[in-house]
């Protein structure tokens, strides 16, 4: 009897071995992604697609650590023609991001330098939207370290913004280096622009240094739509139990214990037959 214990204990451990803690962990970034489509009346709709720009992701395990960067960014988009034309420029300095994980955690951080967004109707009337900054970044991190965290952060320096979309309104920048979680800066008119965006899951964050978006902004003859993204990261990390095929050590104790078993079986037959023939 003590050798049957000894046997189903063993198959308790190797079943109880099998399964095992299991983590997962991933993250992504990108420094600039520019989606906005354009219609106005009898003339071919525009859509303006750019990016995701310096983008890199990477999952774990195993171990990763990936970096993408482009140089530069100077684009010139004309959004509309005709007696009102309207046109986009974007000029950038370097864009950077940089995905790192592990099975217990992950993180991101993207990054735009020099960044100038314009989008105006010829020199002689005033911009409708201006933006300048000299950093944008935003940072995720998400892990399952002592329980389940994720959070993000946003840094902006030298930000600037103007426009008649705008209306009178003036920000200071030096008030916005740090913005708070998903800070409105503007709404009205069709145009959004949204600080520290942090759309928070389940499993993990993404974080929008800046969001800028379209809903029929008007410019010129015609209605923007869409969105400009500055600084995306993405981080997620899961806890988990993996129990479909168990380790070499944790075959062998369950085979010990199977092996004590039989062991323990065949005595006891064999003791059972003795005292029947006596």
């Amino acid at each position: 009897m003590k050798n049957l214990t000894i046997g189903l204990a063993a198959i308790c451990i190797g079943l109880w071995g099998s399964s095992a803690s299991a983590q997962t962990a991933s993250s992504s970034g990108f420094a600039l992604d520019v989606n906005q489509t354009v219609t106005a009346p009898l003339t071919t709709t525009v859509t303006v697609d750019i990016g995701p720009l310096a983008q890199t992701s990477g999952s774990a395990p195993p171990d990763y650590n990936v970096s993408n960067s482009v140089a530069s960014v100077n684009q010139t988009i004309s959004l509309t023609g005709g007696l009102l034309p309207v046109s986009e420029q974007i000029s950038t300095g370097l864009l950077t991001s940089n995905s790192t994980g592990t099975a217990d955690g992950a993180q991101a951080t993207a990054t735009i330098n020099n960044l100038a967004l314009d989008i105006g109707s010829g020199s002689f009337l005033p911009s409708l939207f201006n933006i300048s900054a000299t950093t944008i970044q935003s940072f995720s991190q998400a892990n399952t370290i002592g329980g389940f965290d994720a959070s993000g952060t946003t840094t902006i320096e030298g930000l600037v913004l103007s426009g008649s979309a705008l209306g009178a309104l003036v920000f200071d920048g030096n008030l916005l280096v740090n913005p708070a979680p998903n800070t409105i800066l503007f709404s009205g008119g069709g145009l959004s622009i949204i600080l520290n965006e942090q759309i928070l899951s389940a499993s993990g964050i993404t974080t929008n240094a800046i969001n800028i978006g379209f809903t029929n902004f008007p410019i010129g003859t015609g209605l923007q739509n869409g969105n400009i993204i500055f600084a995306q990261t993405q981080a997620s990390a899961v806890a988990g139990v993996n129990g479909a095929v168990p380790e070499p050590a944790t075959w062998a104790m369950m085979l010990i214990g199977f092996g004590a078993v039989g062991v323990s079986m065949r005595r006891r037959k064999k003791l059972q037959g003795l005292l029947q023939a006596a």
